[in-house]
């Protein structure tokens, strides 16, 4: 069997969006991804039917050594899979990926390297500390902070102290007493400007700023906890004009409250980050997935005899769009779209749509003006019953075709989610289905109690007058629907309540 081939890609330093385009496109085209202790699990969104192995390394702990992610990286190549190999930052600074490439081409495996975003350069300007500026400094070095043990040629850490310009130290945080003593000791002055930033890149990014002499107790007093990075050199003083811009948004996200996003996988990443635009720390925990149904044989011809098709979600306008025959029988009738999502998804295939401007019967009656007609909805197996049940009642011929079948996600983030529920502020339900499932999950896992409890310390958030009658009747209170039934009505109303 023809090997595979392995691609080294660089995760960048947190946030998802500073990710290169060839790293994403390369997670959707792979077969198998193994990721290290990456900085965002929303880098991991999307990733369905991959074969995700953690092979995270810390201080204190390794998943796996070394010698054996070289083991699984070669076997999984050899099998003929398309593997990447993510790594925070860059996978040839102190990521072990020139190893890996060792290893590999020695297999006679194809290697292909994909740099990413160094933190060392990331996370400073992140804080308003740029490694160089005219007039300051002009060169700069980068050390880990986190040496193996027994290595032949340790640091000269004397040596580092006497050099000029900027210092960043990586993966120092469990050894930054001993690192900054060393520099010391070496010669650097106490009174050298140093900083922390942690988790530079997140939605929860610090920064601790102090001279050497004082950032250690600094850094004990703050708490400061991995991945951090020590900066020293005068460019830190530049921290507190070049960030002025962003202290009201940092702040912001450092005191960003918990949400949960239970909806689609494929939803994940531009819901994270609207979140995380508008000042939320995401938590990804799809509750629910989609299966799609045959199409009734009499398709064309129930479509062809009604007056008005509706379309209640983008998922139902993405399926009927994979049958042509469909989708030309489509152009010629009159559509109505539940949502601002759903009529995009329809102006992308040439189809124009109507929109009600509340998502109930009252809405689309008023919307058909009263006239006695007869209705197709084109939508999930799931879909809200007292929508067509209303219609019928008010003289409407309603035919309910589903496209798709509404699932419980089986995702190891809800399962997660569900043990570590006491930690979020705000569970955002987007549908019915979503919290049906949440709560389905919780009962089998035995934990129902505990999620209940969560709930009812947390703030509920819906979208749309079915998902709230569905927590309802699951005994959850609501505290926040929109007058908007969209995601970003539902952020914008939170935020009011902040």
């Amino acid at each position: 069997m023809k090997p595979g081939k392995v691609y080294l890609v660089g995760a960048g330093p947190g946030d998802p969006e500073l990710m290169t385009l060839k790293a994403k496109r390369l997670l959707f085209e792979s077969d198998v991804v193994l990721f290290d202790r990456l900085l965002s699990p929303e880098i991991l969104s999307g990733l369905n039917g991959k074969e995700l192995i953690d092979v995270g390394k810390s201080a204190s702990h390794h998943k796996l050594t070394q010698d054996e992610i070289n083991v699984l990286l070669v076997k999984k190549a050899k099998e003929g899979k398309m593997v990447v190999r993510l790594k925070g930052g860059d996978p040839y600074l102190f990521g072990r990926g020139g190893e890996e490439a060792l290893v590999l081409l020695a297999e006679g495996i194809p290697v292909e390297v994909v740099p990413g975003v160094t933190s060392a350069i990331a996370a400073p300007e992140l804080a308003g500390i740029p490694v160089t500026h005219r007039g300051i400094t002009s060169s700069l070095t980068i050390v880990t902070g986190h040496e193996e043990p027994g290595k032949d040629s340790p640091l000269d850490w004397s040596a580092i102290a006497k050099l000029g310009g900027t210092l960043v130290v990586l993966m120092g945080v469990t050894r930054l007493d001993k690192n900054v003593g060393a520099l010391i000791s070496g010669g650097k002055s106490p009174d050298t400007p140093a900083a922390i930033v942690e988790k530079g890149g997140w939605p929860e990014q610090r920064l601790i700023t102090g001279t050497l002499g004082n950032i250690v107790q600094k850094a004990k007093d703050a708490n400061v906890e991995p991945p951090a990075i020590l900066v020293v050199g005068e460019v830190v003083n530049l921290a507190g004009k070049l960030a002025q811009k962003d202290q009201k948004t940092q702040k912001a996200q450092n005191a960003g409250r918990k949400l949960a996003i239970l909806r689609l996988d494929a939803q994940a990443a531009e819901s994270s980050r609207l979140a995380r635009e508008s000042g939320f720390d995401p938590v990804c925990a799809p509750a629910i997935a989609l299966e799609k149904k045959p199409l009734p044989i009499d398709i064309l011809s129930r479509v062809d005899a009604s007056d008005c098709v509706v379309f209640t979600s983008a998922n139902g306008v993405d399926i009927a769009s994979k049958n042509p025959s469909l989708l030309r029988s489509l152009k010629s009738k009159k559509i109505v779209s539940i949502g601002p999502k759903t009529k995009v998804a329809l102006e992308k295939l040439g189809l124009s749509s109507s929109t009600p401007k509340e998502y109930s019967s009252t809405g689309l009656e008023k919307m058909l003006s009263g006239k006695k007609c007869r209705v197709i909805f084109l939508r999930s197996a799931q879909g809200s019953r007292y929508l067509a049940d209303d219609l019928r009642k008010a003289g409407t011929e309603v035919d309910d075709v589903p496209l798709y079948e509404v699932k419980a996600s089986g995702d190891k983030r809800l399962d997660n989610l569900i043990l570590t529920a006491g930690e979020i502020d705000i569970f955002a339900f987007t549908s019915s289905s979503t919290a049906r499932f949440l709560v389905e999950r919780a009962r089998e896992m035995g934990q129902e109690g505990l999620l209940r409890d969560a709930l009812e310390r947390a703030q509920v958030a819906v979208i749309g007058l079915p998902t709230a009658t569905e927590l309802k009747r699951l005994g959850i209170r609501v505290d926040v629907m929109p007058e908007k039934f969209t995601f970003e009505s539902m952020l914008q109303a939170l935020r009011s309540t902040q």
